[in-house]
């Protein structure tokens, strides 16, 4: 359960500290901010929501390229704005709009944002990959799992931006172990978490999201159903570090146990719940 003192810690003089070191907080480009609009009115039409979409024809492929993947698991093909409003409803078509949203306002030129967002993307994709087979059990929808994915770790290239030498080690060529973000965080007096949090509070994400972004390392500082969004975004990234052959990070080692029951996996289900998982991402999730 969240604690008045984590509540306090997620709008508190923390926060204050980060933004006086000079952090800029990306922008919602113009049609994400004309489709919250849309969100806070009354009957809106299909056609005016789609009309807003089509303003962005490049964000729309990338649309048709993520619900199409079998992460998404829909049983017919979208090709047309209209039918992606129609299908998937204007909450998850903004919440895509945004997952891609982010990537394209942080992208960056280097190696390193390459590295960065091409680990965040397949994150993403197996989160969503987890979130379709344990909807019955989790009640977290792909769509949603993808948009955590994708923002979890947003305030790294942020920070990448703001200090050029943080993660300097994502431009190597040879990158054998993801760099520490918490020694990070400690080297350059910041926290990737809250200013992930702050990217996601401008970016008006849901609250569990929202809070999944900001305790995404610490499983048990959250309430349900942030920790059941924590516990996907861990289990995507151990099979991430599987599937690439990285070493596991200390939270998976501590508490993976936590971690699999929270999203209802018995123990001896594990090693086929994975494999099934992997190679559906290997298929195109």
């Amino acid at each position: 359960m969240v604690t008045k003192s984590a509540q306090k810690e997620l709008e508190g003089p923390e926060i204050k500290a980060i933004l006086e070191q000079g952090i800029a907080i990306p922008s919602q480009p113009k049609v994400l901010m004309e489709l919250d609009e849309l969100a806070s009115q009354p009957n809106v039409s299909v056609k005016a929501v789609a009309k807003v979409i089509a303003k962005d024809p490049a964000l729309l492929a990338s649309v048709f390229k993520v619900v199409n993947s079998p992460a998404m698991g829909l049983s017919k093909r979208i090709d047309s704005a209209e039918t992606a409003v129609t299908l998937l409803g204007l909450k998850q078509i903004t919440n895509l709009l945004k997952s891609i949203a982010i990537r394209q306002a942080l992208g960056g030129k280097s190696l390193a944002y390459e590295k960065f967002w091409e680990r965040s993307g397949d994150i993403a994709k197996l989160a969503a990959i987890i979130a379709k087979k344990q909807v019955s059990v989790c009640n977290i929808f792909p769509d949603q799992a993808y948009m955590a994915g994708l923002f979890h770790d947003c305030g790294v290239p942020v920070l990448m931006q703001r200090f050029p030498n943080y993660c300097k080690a994502l431009d190597s060529q040879n990158l054998e172990h993801w760099p520490e973000l918490d020694a990070e965080d400690r080297l350059f007096n910041t926290d990737h978490c809250v200013v992930g949090y702050l990217v996601g509070k401008h970016w008006r994400l849901p609250d569990f999201i929202l809070r999944s972004v900001r305790f995404h390392h610490e499983i048990w500082s959250v309430a349900h159903p942030a920790i059941t969004m924590v516990a996907m975004l861990q289990m995507a990234t151990h099979l991430y570090n599987l599937m690439m052959k990285l070493p596991q990070e200390i939270v998976w080692e501590d508490n993976w146990r936590n971690v699999i029951e929270e999203l209802g996996i018995p123990e001896d289900g594990l090693l086929e719940f994975e494999e099934d998982a992997l190679e559906t991402f290997t298929l195109g999730g």
